[in-house]
């Protein structure tokens, strides 16, 4: 059992080649101000991350904190308590984009084409459409499932 979880392990470590990034630092303009509602992510490490989480899938979470969005592996995730108590719903339903630099995006894929070969993805939170080639891509998912970029 001990080597089934550190051969696990290990091959969750191999597939997420990547690691969250923390946010830019952000001074609060107004700390005497009530705070908008967010989610708490708590990291493996002990840290917490206070941002909205807008899109998941079984690979990594997408997390937003004042226009920035950053992609979690699920292997760094203890838990997350949810701002409104529950899971939203929309959270599993938006589909990711994680760029081969760390880039990530959430919302709706709109567009899969091989000629050229590109994405186009309409963001949930910034009401923009993004298009990205697949050669940048790491990588996508649509309602959960990972895409086939080839």
């Amino acid at each position: 059992m001990k080597k089934t979880l550190m051969l696990a392990a290990t091959l969750v470590a191999a597939l997420s080649s990547f690691a969250f990034t923390p946010f830019t630092p952000v001074n609060n303009v107004c700390p005497e101000c009530d705070q908008p509602a967010a989610d708490v992510v708590t990291l493996t490490s002990g840290d917490t991350v206070r941002a909205q989480v807008v899109g998941e899938n079984p690979s990594f979470y997408v997390v937003v904190r004042y226009g920035e969005a950053r992609a979690i592996p699920r292997g760094e995730v203890r838990g997350i308590e949810w701002a409104s108590g529950s899971k939203p719903p929309n959270v599993s339903s938006s589909d990711q984009i994680l760029l081969r630099n760390g880039v990530v995006f959430a919302g709706n894929i709109v567009e899969d084409k091989t000629k050229p070969p590109l994405l186009q993805i309409k963001s949930n939170w910034t009401d923009q459409t993004y298009v990205v080639f697949k050669a940048q891509v790491q990588e996508a998912y649509r309602s959960g499932v990972k895409l086939d970029l080839n």
